[in-house]
């Protein structure tokens, strides 16, 4: 029995609409983070606390992942939709009033578990709205929509944050995330419900799907595990390289940090051009360790920047690569994981780069109280290529053209 509605053509309608949710959901979060990051470095906190709010926006989708995703392939997407855009829009009002460091944390971790439900929801429908061969550039328009929402965040943060109006920045969004309830009525494509219920607990149902049953999957995500921690570390030192080393302004900050995503909008398009359905997953998956190791290149070059204007060409080309990899990894778990599995998919994944970012903030944290914060981006960077050398040999006997022929399913 079909785990999805049916479809056997692509629905972009649905794409645009979940694409449209990234927009205004990604604009609201991206406003969030980058306001409360600029406040409290403009009340003096320290590196831990910065550290601390990061966090607190990463640990529900490592601590819940797991359960996340079944949510996602047991239950209802419409109602799940909803329910995730209510709980973004209460937590943001939470944020609004909140004065204390404690609420503050309270509402970005209360923010975060809404977000976490929404996220493996729509990553696991994009698959069931699109077909193999429309896949790529069904991801490039949602990161198109992402990257946009990414870059209208930051940048209207430090403009905002500038003024003093901390609060007014929230609320507007808290708007940006009625998206997700608007989508969740309006979506055709539909998971879970009672009938996927019945079909996963009947005792003639298939195995349930592990990662580590997918050997290249396996390496691919672990592999970006240990390469996202090693680089998350500028996340945290970011606001006190651009203020304090260089001496920019908030409102330089968050056009600074917004330029990184509009680089991510040629890159997604770029390589969703090149991606045909010939190409196969191991092929991209050699192109996407590529493209890491030259991200870990650029966060090189962005720890030798002498003035802002050094890290324009560094983000935009940063940028770029990003996006190439996003949509190279939403081809690659779309083409390869089982329909009814995609929401413990998308989990298992963001929960493992979340993890090795949540390493990162920690460490950025605490390192940032004796070391410069030029020399901890130096460091990221560094160490980001050695672990892409240390990863790559993994990746590539898994990602060879015979080991592909005898792991790789049918596409779904």
């Amino acid at each position: 029995m079909s785990f999805t509605s049916p479809v056997t053509k692509t629905r972009w309608s649905d794409v645009y609409i979940s694409s449209s949710v990234q927009l205004f959901g990604g604009t609201g979060a991206f406003l969030v983070m980058t306001t409360l990051v600029l406040g409290l470095q403009e009340r003096g906190a320290s590196g831990l606390q910065v550290a601390a709010l990061i966090i607190a926006e990463s640990l529900p989708m490592v601590v819940l992942g797991k359960l996340m995703g079944r949510m996602a392939d047991r239950f209802d997407s419409r109602w799940l939709l909803v329910l995730a855009g209510v709980g973004q829009v209460a937590a943001c009002q939470l944020l609004v009033s909140a004065t204390e460091f404690g609420w503050v944390v309270a509402g970005g971790v209360a923010l975060a578990t809404a977000t976490a439900v929404a996220g493996p929801t729509r990553t696991a429908l994009l698959p069931a709205m699109a077909m193999p061969e429309d896949l790529p550039r069904a991801n490039a328009i949602g990161q198109t929509a992402n990257s946009m929402g990414m870059m209208a965040g930051p940048a209207l943060a430090g403009l905002l944050v500038g003024t003093g109006d901390v609060q007014g920045t929230l609320q507007i969004a808290s708007f940006g995330f009625l998206a997700t309830i608007v989508a969740g009525i309006t979506l055709r494509t539909r998971r879970g419900g009672a009938r996927v219920a019945s079909d996963v607990d009947s005792p003639s149902a298939a195995p349930a799907w592990k990662l580590r049953h997918d050997r290249m999957l396996w390496a691919v995500v672990w592999g970006m595990t240990l390469v996202i921690g090693s680089v998350s570390a500028v996340t945290v030192v970011l606001v006190f390289f651009i203020r304090g080393t260089l001496q920019g302004t908030a409102t330089m900050y968050g056009l600074v940090d917004a330029l990184w995503t509009t680089g991510v909008l040629g890159g997604a398009w770029l390589i969703a051009r090149l991606i045909r359905p010939h190409v196969t997953d191991a092929a991209l998956v050699r192109w996407m360790f590529l493209i890491v190791g030259l991200i870990s290149g650029v966060v090189v070059l962005v720890g030798a920047a002498q003035a802002v204007l050094w890290l324009v060409p560094c983000y935009l080309v940063g940028g770029a690569l990003n996006g190439m990899m996003n949509v190279i990894m939403g081809t690659v778990m779309g083409r390869r994981v089982p329909a009814d599995a995609r929401g413990r998919a998308a989990a298992a994944l963001q929960s493992r780069a979340n993890g090795g970012a949540l390493v990162g903030f920690v460490l950025g944290g605490l390192l940032l109280e004796v070391v410069t914060p030029r020399w901890m981006i130096l460091g990221a960077g560094l160490l980001g290529l050695l672990m892409v050398l240390l990863v790559t040999p993994k990746v590539l006997r898994v990602s060879q053209p015979a080991s592909q022929k005898a792991h790789e399913p049918a596409l779904v």
